[in-house]
């Protein structure tokens, strides 16, 4: 109304989420007894691991069931990285690796872009795996990783983040750039 916008709604865009529902199929409220308390879940997995699982299961535009077995699975990969990184030779990455992170870089920024958290995790997933089978690996080509990671595990990509050498915040680095 005051002219500051050049478009009559308050957005450009709707996006609704999706609803979280309870292991018995119905959408989790206080009066059905079915909610997952996030406390209980930070106590138990980590917060980390509740975001991982989240964004892992569906878009956030559909429809999600919560499922103990799942925020397990999530909490099993993130103490694979956890393990992995702090054991992980730096120096240099093979061809193969190196291709792999520039690929990531630009189809998981793409993906989280498009709100597709789940399929930017699937890939970092797959990225993960390439690593994990290598002897070393750049410091650069770890620290993408870990930046990426991070949108999805902040928390612990911070932990990663110090870890491997570095000062500062993750969370204020640039976004890596696919060569």
């Amino acid at each position: 109304d005051l002219g500051y916008l050049k478009f009559s709604e308050p957005f450009t865009k709707l996006f609704n989420q999706g609803m979280l529902h309870g292991e018995d199929g119905f959408v989790m409220s206080k009066s059905r007894g079915n909610v997952v308390l996030p406390e209980e879940v930070s106590k138990k997995y980590g917060i980390d691991t509740a975001r991982l699982f989240l964004m892992s299961i569906a878009s956030p535009d559909k429809d999600t069931e919560w499922n103990d077995s799942g925020v397990e699975g999530s909490l099993r990969f993130i103490k694979k990285i956890m393990g992995t990184i702090g054991k992980i030779k730096k120096g240099k990455s093979s061809k193969l690796v190196e291709s792999k992170i520039n690929k990531a870089i630009k189809e998981i920024s793409y993906e989280i872009i498009g709100f597709r958290y789940n399929i930017a995790i699937i890939k970092l997933r797959g990225l993960f795996d390439a690593i994990e089978s290598e002897k070393e690996i750049n410091k650069k080509d770890l620290e993408s990783f870990l930046k990426m990671l991070s949108v999805f595990v902040p928390h612990i990509a911070e932990e990663l983040w110090e870890k491997i050498g570095n000062k500062g915040f993750i969370s204020l680095q640039k976004w890596p750039e696919a060569d």
